[in-house]
């Protein structure tokens, strides 16, 4: 084809194209024409960007929902527990995290429902069969639920038994607030195990959670002082093995999608009410837990187990489908909120020690949300030049996947990177409670 101006013989505005032996003249673009397409092209843009635009709105809006939602779950399903242990003659903290963990069963039936509503048949079915490789490529099999989940259900049971535990002593804004120094304990484990690279900001922040832990036990600020220390190395208990199994989590299993997690979490439920019943028995026939069969607080129950199903289902999504940065949020309103109840409804009153005690944990847990680049000028400026230091490494593609980062989003269950493409997330035991 041969475009060619032709003065002779033509108007010398056109243009004669020449195609197959065929010549054609093509009329000029006018001014009109030109101010046409401009206007459409930024027509077309304005709509690019505004579906872009409404895209991160819509994802902030529905985060800034799944915050609320979060934080008001976590608290009432704290109270709940809570008032469940000093409501009449029932006092078995054990029962009560044994019946509400056996709630977690209805996790990927909530997941499938949602999910079929939301895909076609053909990627409804997908979804469910790569639901099942929670341990990789392979499916879950009947020896992996006994070595794997019910492993993880054991432990899972022994943080929040304690945490529960803890709650007959203090109260929930206490107890709420050690918890959240277990990211300092995730650092430290993963440094040491997992092989995490130095971060000075995360270790000034694991400092200031150990820190507030410590004036948690030295403040008096309540009535019967005395009985805050068993209460204390409770809930601090139930922070070190909250970052045990995130720790291990996040070495045997890695990261998951979110019908992965859901599926993990509903077989854990199941372990539970199959087997852990036992240790009920034995520990009601010992002493150690005592109720009588009318007196059950079965509201109280049924309250703490549906808002617990609700914050890990809440958690799962909102790391799937919004920002991780807004379960961090939910966290850290889940201190002060169970402060206005505790001092509402309880009747509470805080001590300026205890009060600077949560602060020191809440300021912690912020640091430890930092992006990674803060590090590098602080330590330019120290001169670290350790290989485990961040930033002095050489990142390949091969030691980048031996080296999985631990992410601190979710009060941890944060432990991880998450990739939204993907879904990618974990399950997080201390936020049950």
């Amino acid at each position: 084809m041969v475009a060619q101006q032709d003065g002779n013989c033509h108007d010398p505005s056109k243009t004669e194209i020449e195609y197959k032996g065929t010549s054609f003249l093509t009329a000029p673009k006018n001014k009109l024409d030109e101010k046409f397409e401009a206007e459409m092209s930024d027509e077309s843009e304005s709509r690019r960007c505004c579906g872009v635009c409404s895209e991160s709105t819509q994802k902030t809006f529905l985060g800034l929902l799944i915050v609320i939602f979060l934080a008001v779950s976590w608290v009432g399903a704290q109270q709940f527990a809570q008032s469940a242990q000093f409501s009449g003659n029932f006092s078995a903290p054990y029962f009560t995290t044994w019946f509400s963990t056996c709630w977690m069963v209805l996790c990927f039936p909530v997941f499938a429902l949602f999910l079929f509503f939301q895909k076609n048949r053909e990627e409804f079915h997908a979804e469910i069969l790569d639901s099942r490789h929670i341990f990789g490529p392979e499916n879950v099999t009947l020896k992996k639920i006994f070595t794997h989940i019910f492993s993880f259900n054991v432990l899972w049971i022994f943080v929040n038994y304690l945490y529960v535990f803890s709650l007959t002593y203090i109260a929930a804004t206490d107890a709420s607030a050690i918890l959240s120094s277990n990211v300092a304990f995730v650092y430290a484990l993963s440094f040491i195990i997992l092989g995490e690279h130095f971060y000075f900001i995360r270790t000034v922040a694991s400092s200031l959670c150990i820190a507030g832990v410590v004036m948690f036990g030295y403040a008096d600020g309540f009535v019967g002082g005395s009985n805050l220390v068993p209460g204390i190395v409770m809930a601090l208990l139930s922070a070190v093995g909250a970052a045990v199994y995130k720790v291990f989590f996040k070495r045997m299993i890695g990261e998951g999608k979110l019908g992965q997690v859901s599926l993990f979490l509903s077989l854990l439920g199941l372990t539970n009410a199959l087997f852990l019943w036992v240790v009920f028995l034995i520990l009601y026939f010992v002493g150690l837990e005592k109720m009588v069969a009318d007196e059950i607080p079965w509201g109280y129950l049924c309250g703490s187990s549906s808002l617990s199903l609700v914050f890990n289902f809440l958690v799962n999504f909102g790391i799937a489908f919004t920002y991780p940065l807004f379960i961090s949020i939910a966290m850290m309103l889940g201190i002060p909120l169970n402060a206005a109840v505790d001092m509402l409804l309880r009747g509470e009153i805080f001590s300026l020690l205890r009060l600077i005690a949560a602060l020191l944990v809440v300021a912690g847990f912020c640091m430890m949300m930092c992006p990674d680049s803060w590090n590098l000028p602080v330590h330019r400026a120290l001169g670290c030049k350790s290989s485990r230091c961040y930033g002095n490494q050489t990142n390949n593609d091969e030691e980048e996947e031996d080296i999985l980062p631990i992410t601190y989003s979710s009060g941890d269950l944060k432990p991880h990177e998450v990739t939204s493409q993907e879904n990618l997330i974990e399950v997080d035991p201390s936020v049950h409670a």
